[in-house]
């Protein structure tokens, strides 16, 4: 049961990063960024507000966005195969009903 609950987190939590990372870059809070300006003056480049706000930083943004989303998206259509993986990795791997050999010497 907790295996689901960790994919469905895991979705919705690609979901939400996905939108958020394809919205923001165009909206006002991108260009009016404290962290920007300060980063800025820490680093003493001018340059880097401009390229921060360029189109191609913004499209490189949205782009990790849509990734974000896609990969939701995938684990939302094969969610058996993912729960199935989350259980296989708290058995440390061991398929279920079988016992792992070991090998004495």
């Amino acid at each position: 049961m907790s295996a689901k609950i960790t994919v469905i987190v895991y979705i919705l939590i690609c979901f939400e990063i996905g939108i958020l990372l394809m919205v923001l870059p165009w909206t006002q809070y991108w260009d009016d960024n404290f962290f920007l300006y300060f980063i800025t003056g820490k680093l003493n480049a001018p340059w880097f507000p401009g390229f921060m706000t360029s189109g191609y930083v913004r499209g490189a943004v949205t782009g990790l966005g849509a990734l974000n989303i896609l990969a939701g998206l995938r684990d939302a259509f094969k969610f058996r195969e993912s729960v199935q993986a989350m259980v296989a990795l708290g058995n440390n791997g061991k398929k279920p009903g079988r016992e792992s050999a070991t090998i004495e010497s």
